[in-house]
C-alpha cells in the first residue's frame, strides 16, 4: 500500500457545514463503531481498496473502472477512501470520489463515458453504453460527490456497521468537501428493497443504467444537498445521556449494489 492509512479522527477535516455539530456526530459515530469493536481508518489512495476488493471476491463484485487508476481520472486530490477495520483487518469499506463539474451535468459525463473513463473514445468497448435517463441527471451539477466501493464483511451485514458506514459517507462529504451533490446508485430490485432503509428512504430515481462486459447494471439514483446532510447530521445527534437510536434503521445488507 502506498499510503499508510490514519486513524480516522486525525485524518478528517472539517471545512464546511455545521462545524460543531459535524464534530460531534464524528465522536459519536467513532464511539459506536468502537462499540462494534470497530476502528475507523481514513486515506487517499486506492491501493487499499483493489487490494480488499480482490481478497473478498466471494463476497463483493469486482470494481468498476470508476475505481481504476489506469483508466479513470480518479487520483488522491478527488479520493477520500474509509476503511473499518476489526482487529487490524478491514470488515467495511467506503470510497467517496469527488467530480467538478462547473459548466456539465451528471446526464453529460455519465452517457459520455466520463463518469469512468479518462478518455472515453479510446478506453471503452465498442459496445459499451450508460444511459442516465432519471430525469434529475440533467440538473445534477458543479461539485458532486460520488459514494461507491461499499462492501461489508458478512459477520456484520446484520449489526450497525452498514448504517454507520452511511452516516460517515453523509458527513465526510460534508465536512470535506461541501458538496453541491452528493450521489449514490443502488441496483434495482431487492437490493433496492433492503439498502433504502439504511439511507433513511431517500428520493430515488431510476434510469441509470450500464451495459459493458464488466456488467450489466441498472440502478436506482439517489442525490442529497448539502442542506439534506446538514439535517441528516443534526436529527441523529443524541444528547449525552440518551441511548443509541441506531439511526433509525434495520441493517439487513448483503452488499452495496452500486457500480463500484
Amino acid at each position: 500500500m502506498s499510503e499508510v492509512l490514519r486513524p480516522f479522527l486525525d485524518a478528517v477535516e472539517i471545512n464546511h457545514g455545521p462545524k460543531i455539530e459535524i464534530g460531534r456526530f464524528f465522536l459519536q459515530i467513532a464511539e459506536a463503531a468502537r462499540h462494534l469493536g470497530i476502528s475507523w481508518r481514513m486515506g487517499r489512495d486506492l491501493t487499499r481498496l483493489v487490494e480488499v476488493n480482490r481478497k473478498n471476491l466471494d463476497t463483493w463484485e469486482p470494481l468498476s473502472p470508476i475505481y481504476d487508476p489506469a483508466i479513470s481520472d480518479i487520483n488522491p486530490d478527488n479520493i477520500i477512501y474509509v476503511e473499518g477495520q476489526a482487529d487490524g483487518e478491514p470488515v467495511v469499506t467506503l470510497i467517496l470520489r469527488r467530480y467538478d463539474w462547473p459548466t456539465s451535468t451528471l446526464r453529460e459525463e455519465w452517457e459520455s463515458g466520463r463518469f469512468a473513463y479518462r478518455d472515453p473514445a479510446t478506453q471503452m468497448s465498442p459496445n459499451e453504453k450508460w444511459t442516465a435517463a432519471a430525469p434529475v441527471a440533467a440538473d445534477i451539477a458543479g461539485r458532486v460527490v460520488f459514494a461507491g466501493g461499499l462492501w461489508c464483511h458478512p459477520y456484520y451485514r446484520r449489526k450497525r456497521l452498514p448504517v454507520l458506514t452511511i452516516g460517515m459517507m453523509r458527513s465526510i462529504s460534508l465536512a470535506m468537501w461541501g458538496p453541491d451533490f452528493t450521489i449514490g446508485m443502488v441496483e434495482q430490485g431487492a437490493l433496492t428493497r433492503v439498502l433504502l432503509p439504511l439511507y433513511g428512504h431517500p428520493v430515488v430515481q431510476p434510469g441509470m443504467r450500464i451495459v459493458s462486459p464488466w456488467r450489466t447494471f441498472d440502478c436506482n439514483l439517489i442525490w442529497e444537498t448539502p442542506g439534506d446532510l446538514a439535517r441528516y447530521i443534526r436529527n441523529n445527534l443524541k444528547t449525552p445521556d440518551e441511548p443509541e437510536q441506531g439511526h433509525g434503521t434495520d441493517e439487513r445488507v448483503r452488499h452495496a449494489g452500486s457500480p463500484g
